[in-house]
């Protein structure tokens, strides 16, 4: 079995289970934006470009669980996870509150003790 084989997203997991972030999915890069914004003509001032609001998507939502500390290899451990509201995590010694859609982004290699 493949470590990707094992990957599950955060929203799937049950309280007292843990494991290590691997990979967040579902979130493009920025710079397929920048090279596409480059090549069109700077639009005038005050107008906003279509392209330019569709091309980060993503990079915010990255950049702001990176802040909190939801990073690639950092051990977490559900705290509770009760259907359809948000959940809570502990990362760090601290605890999160984040929504089910954000943790569905989140892929999570189970702890070897917490697997059936």
């Amino acid at each position: 079995m493949t470590a990707d084989n094992r990957l599950v997203p955060l929203a799937m997991m049950m309280p007292g289970e843990g494991g290590v972030i691997r990979e967040m999915r579902g979130v493009r890069h920025h710079l397929d934006g920048h090279i596409r914004a480059k090549r069109h003509r700077r639009p005038p001032r005050g107008h906003r470009d279509p392209h330019l609001k569709t091309c980060d998507r993503g990079h915010r939502l990255e950049h702001r669980l990176n802040h909190l500390g939801l990073l690639p290899g950092e051990q977490l451990r559900v705290v509770r996870n009760s259907a359809p509201g948000p959940m809570i995590i502990a990362v760090k010694g601290s605890r999160l509150c984040i929504s089910r859609g954000v943790a569905f982004h989140l892929m999570v290699e189970p702890d070897r003790e917490c697997s059936p």
